[in-house]
């Protein structure tokens, strides 16, 4: 994407570099969206512990997805009121894409929406899983 945000601007050279994948409107049970995917390749400066991706920076990427599932979905922009997360494996800086996806709790957007999401390491394990409320803060073409 172009411009300079941090999580997936192209023009941004020390930025995330998230890539947008399709929607995927396939239901699942739990989920009351379609789900928003990104790949990430994390590079050797996002490390925190020696060969380990820095916590704060799995943090940051997916609130970048938490927040870009309404953008994605609904054309809006939202900003982060709350996010909590569960780091359950470290997240191993070997060169390996990444992927975070978000989905909303309810299948229409709201003023303030619950939205959930996880980061996956290459193998489809779950290393962090994430839960927020974000808040609508107007179209999304009017925050570019």
């Amino acid at each position: 994407m172009e411009g300079e945000c941090f999580g997936c601007g192209d023009d941004n050279a020390i930025g995330l570099g998230l890539r947008w994948l399709p929607v995927d409107r396939t239901p699942v049970e739990g989920r009351g969206s379609p789900t928003l995917r990104a790949e990430f390749r994390p590079r050797p400066e996002h490390r925190g512990a020696p060969g380990i991706l820095h916590g704060g920076l799995a943090a940051a990427a997916l609130d970048e997805a938490l927040a870009a599932l309404s953008h994605a979905l609904d054309d809006r922009a939202t900003v982060t009121a709350t996010l909590e997360l569960k780091f359950r494996k470290h997240v191993p800086l070997d060169g390996s894409v990444l992927v975070v996806e978000s989905w909303r709790d309810r299948e229409h957007h709201r003023t303030r929406d619950r939205v959930s999401g996880r980061l996956l390491l290459a193998d489809g394990t779950v290393a962090v899983e994430a839960k927020g409320l974000f808040i609508d803060v107007g179209p999304a073409a009017s925050q570019r």
